[in-house]
């Protein structure tokens, strides 16, 4: 229980990094956002990246670098089973 925990938040801080990554390069291009559609953002990255923390659980670092490209392996995710074709007997 305490490794899914410690997982999660090292995912979280991974996702937090990215937040702050996006939001730096936001400014620096000068772009104007609508902040409640950036916190809907923030709030889905946290999940996504305390889920593939959870998912990815080798160690720290690794739970760190899947919080931070949590999006990144949900779209690929997306892509692999999109290209598929799933059949239910």
């Amino acid at each position: 229980m305490n490794e899914l925990i410690i997982s999660a938040g090292f995912g979280i801080l991974g996702a937090i990094v990215r937040v702050l990554v996006v939001s730096l390069q936001i400014t620096q291009l000068k772009k104007k956002i609508a902040y409640s559609g950036f916190m809907v953002y923030a709030v889905v990255v946290l999940a996504v990246g305390a889920f593939s923390g959870i998912v990815l659980s080798y160690g720290k670092v690794l739970s760190f670098l899947a919080g931070y490209a949590g999006l990144d392996l949900i779209e690929g995710y997306y892509k692999v089973f999109k290209k598929r074709q799933i059949k239910f007997k």
